[in-house]
């Protein structure tokens, strides 16, 4: 199907900015993104419904929706804890896209809000890549960016089934000294992530069970 910019989901007083920016996003998952089959999971297990998130994340409309969201939840995280977010990253290539916007939407709300009383400037986030094993050329890196030591981090995935490859990214980043603040996904499969990332602060902006799945 072809794609289309869908002006009615988008109002009259901000330039595409959705008026249910959640309700839009989860109209968009079911629509491109809920694949019915056999398939065989990162993880090893079986399911007859996949979640294709690259098919929203490589959307133009459905980036910036998650973008958006995700950098609302930070924002909120920051405020609440009194301490900022310094950077977003996860595991190559899932979290690829998300990170890039998420950095580069930060940097555009910060300049939006520089000098406004009534929405205090945000702090602009850097962006960094997980790799599952690191390079064997070039820098030779496990992680992409140089992020300072004691930065406090969110850790993105697309979807977390077991939480096993998001449990992998973390480890990644707290041995390169840096704090994990709070883990966030676009879709939670409901099939034991929660509890394996327990210890940790866990946001999915849509659970499984929400789609009728």
């Amino acid at each position: 199907m072809a794609w289309a910019f869908q002006p009615e989901y988008y109002s009259k007083r901000f330039r595409r900015v959705p008026v249910d920016e959640r309700d839009r996003l989860k109209a968009l998952i079911v629509e491109k993104c809920v694949i019915h089959g056999d398939f065989v999971l990162a993880s090893g297990q079986r399911s007859k419904v996949f979640f294709d998130c690259k098919r929203v994340t490589l959307d133009p409309e459905g980036i910036h929706l998650i973008a958006g969201l995700l950098l609302d939840l930070i924002d909120d995280l920051a405020r609440r804890d009194g301490r900022p977010i310094d950077a977003i990253g996860g595991p190559t290539i899932g979290a690829d896209p998300v990170v890039g916007h998420v950095a580069g939407l930060s940097w555009e709300r910060a300049i939006q809000g520089a000098g406004s009383r009534s929405r205090p400037a945000l702090r602009p986030l850097r962006g960094f890549l997980v790799r599952k094993e690191a390079k064997n050329h070039g820098t030779k890196r496990g992680i992409e960016n140089d992020i300072p030591k004691g930065s406090r981090v969110v850790i993105f995935e697309d979807v977390v089934t077991t939480g096993g490859s998001t449990l992998e990214a973390i480890g990644r980043a707290e041995e390169a000294g840096l704090e994990v603040a709070a883990v966030v996904t676009v879709v939670d499969r409901e099939q034991g992530g929660a509890e394996a990332l327990a210890r940790y602060r866990y946001h999915p902006l849509f659970k499984k069970s929400e789609f009728g799945l």
